[in-house]
């Protein structure tokens, strides 16, 4: 990355006839489209440079914000909600290991689970009337990532796993075997993963973006009040060919769709465009910068650093903002 200027349970006979001792099961789904199953795409190949240090992410999911409901399947005391990680038990590959992002932590274990901070109500019902049982309702933010770890596999290929389970929301007791009774989360197609021989050089330039002096006049909230131009320069040392995707990260200032205001004066905004066509970038999401193929051993994109008048009154003065660039390899 470069940068530049989130009971215990005591049946008598009697009861055990009612309640099975093989726990208290639960239902897990999104709100209101019920939904067991969400799916990651890796969209296509993504390269891993072998030279990149162990514990770089390689490739980063959406990040998402799942709206979860659970019930109950039968009555019962509290249950805790858990994620189970790799319900499946599969190694993810080699030369790589897959992390979940929760509640803004990295969990890298490849097993076992972790508490969604969440309880379902118990529950005394008959088992004719388990509907009418009270539901635990959350948010679940997370995103899961894929990191280079470990040695480079001779072969070149870091996975042949066609869909990994990355997890499984469910109750304390442990894991409900019955399909599509609870909420996965699955990335497909993990054999597009494939090592290259090198990584990318990465020049921003000019490094710091100055504005110079801005004319307060014509002023309107949304107008452009002036732009620079900066670019991304890549290269590559290998004849491994790869593609780029790039992302902007805000390090300071507040975003704002898709302008970025400094915290030091708020009377204007940053928005970063494409020079080809003039389309904004977006903020936190990752987009193609370069082709790195064939013959091309290094390749240009060039930006706009556009600022946005954000009111009618600006105030005189400094201003600053820092943002990171990301590389991601295809």
């Amino acid at each position: 990355m470069t940068t530049f200027s989130f009971a215990r349970w005591c049946p008598t006979f009697l009861l055990s006839l009612a309640l099975p001792a093989t726990g208290m099961a639960m239902t897990c789904k999104t709100q209101g489209a019920g939904e067991t199953v969400i799916r990651a795409d890796l969209s296509s190949s993504v390269a891993i440079p072998a030279t990149l240090p162990d514990g770089s992410v390689v490739w980063r999911s959406e990040r998402l914000n799942v709206a979860v409901e659970c019930a109950r399947e039968q009555p019962g005391g509290a249950e805790e909600v858990f994620l189970y990680l790799n319900p499946d038990n599969l190694q993810v590959g080699q030369g790589i290991r897959a992390g979940l992002t929760l509640n803004g932590i990295d969990h890298l274990q490849s097993n076992g689970r972790i508490p969604a901070q969440q309880t379902l109500p118990g529950c005394s019902e008959a088992p004719g009337r388990i509907t009418a049982c009270p539901t635990v309702s959350f948010n679940l933010p997370f995103s899961v990532f894929i990191q280079k770890y470990g040695p480079t596999p001779p072969s070149g290929v870091a996975s042949d796993v066609l869909n990994y389970r990355m997890f499984q929301i469910d109750s304390g007791s442990g894991m409900n075997p019955v399909p599509d009774n609870n909420l996965n989360y699955v990335i497909n197609d993990l054999r597009g993963l494939r090592f290259v021989a090198c990584n990318a050089e990465l020049r921003v330039m000019p490094e710091t973006v100055e504005f110079g002096d801005v004319a307060i006049r014509n002023v309107r909230v949304g107008e452009v009040a002036t732009f620079q131009r900066f670019a991304l320069a890549t290269s590559r040392i290998c004849d491994s060919p790869f593609s780029l995707n790039a992302r902007f990260t805000p390090v300071s200032g507040t975003l704002s769709g898709d302008v970025l205001v400094p915290t030091n004066n708020d009377s204007i905004g940053i928005r970063i465009t494409n020079a080809r066509n003039n389309n904004p970038v977006r903020y936190n999401e990752p987009f193609h910068a370069t082709h790195l193929l064939g013959d091309d051993y290094s390749a240009t994109a060039d930006f706009n650093a556009e600022l946005l008048w954000q009111t009618n009154t600006p105030t005189p003065g400094p201003f600053s903002a820092e943002v990171m660039v990301d590389l991601f390899y295809k």
